[in-house]
């Protein structure tokens, strides 16, 4: 059977099949690709910041998800006025070329999953910004700050309402052997919520918000952004509610949260 003809067939037969089918035959096939792109990846970040731009950043930021034509240049020439940054001697870059589809593992999704590995691992990333669905499901990956680290608590109550919230306990249930052998033969406890949980979301590629009083360990890792009149006037969200999130080991704190202060406007 020729290689085109047999990918044909492998298609056809994982339709329906949910993500953990998807996920298998994926990695089965473009495991030792995936291992060298990310490595690719790392390196050319490091090439492009150390060779090419040689200025430090005063801010790195990903917009997963973005839909507007002009997002870039206008947020990234806005924040640079707002906070006064000179970027003759310092780079401040938004990047709005990467999509996410939870319900598809194609190279899109694949590449900007090993963009944003790259990354962080690198410590470049400082601000995640993407739809409500997406922040989610980086957030139960432990990959955002706990915002109690990062503001104080009275900035906290100011802006409780825009508060985004991941369960500790779901993102502990992930980590879990559990969970493992979950992906590993599809049985799961169904008197457990976040086993539960977990297999919607391999099926469905869907997250229900909860409340935070729902939740065991309510964890504060992203701010809502919907009424921004900033990114309203680039398009970057039209009819999602955008989350911006501060990613768990960026160097650079402050500049992040006056990003985020300047796409609250």
């Amino acid at each position: 059977m020729a290689v085109r003809d047999e990918i044909r067939e492998q298609r056809q037969k994982l339709k329906g099949q949910g993500f953990k089918a998807h996920w298998e035959y994926f990695w089965e096939y473009y495991k030792i690709h995936t291992i060298v792109a990310v490595v690719a990846v790392i390196l050319v970040v490091t090439f492009v910041r150390d060779i090419v731009n040689r200025k430090p950043y005063a801010l790195y930021s990903m917009f997963v998800n973005n839909q507007g034509m002009e997002t870039q240049t206008f947020l990234q020439d806005g924040f640079a006025e707002y906070a006064g940054i000179d970027t003759n001697t310092e780079n401040v870059l938004v990047d709005t070329a990467s999509n996410y589809i939870g319900s598809s593992i194609d190279q899109t999704t694949v590449a900007t999953s090993e963009k944003i590995m790259a990354l962080i691992a690198a410590s470049e990333l400082d601000v995640f910004v993407t739809d409500s669905g997406t922040a989610y499901h980086y957030a139960s990956q432990e990959t955002f700050m706990d915002l109690r680290d990062v503001y104080t608590k009275e900035e906290l109550d100011a802006m409780s309402d825009k508060l985004f919230y991941v369960d500790q306990a779901y993102a502990d249930y992930l980590a879990s052997d559990e969970y493992t052998d979950y992906l590993t033969n599809g049985k799961f406890d169904t008197n457990n919520k976040y086993a539960v949980m977990a297999d919607k979301y391999n099926n469905t590629f869907q997250y229900d918000e909860m409340d935070p009083a729902e939740m065991d360990d309510p964890i504060p890792v992203g701010i809502k952004l919907d009424g921004s009149t900033v990114l309203s006037e680039c398009g970057a969200y039209p009819d999602l509610t955008p989350v911006a999130a501060i990613v768990i080991n960026t160097e650079r704190i402050d500049t992040s949260k006056k990003f985020i202060e300047y796409l609250m406007q």
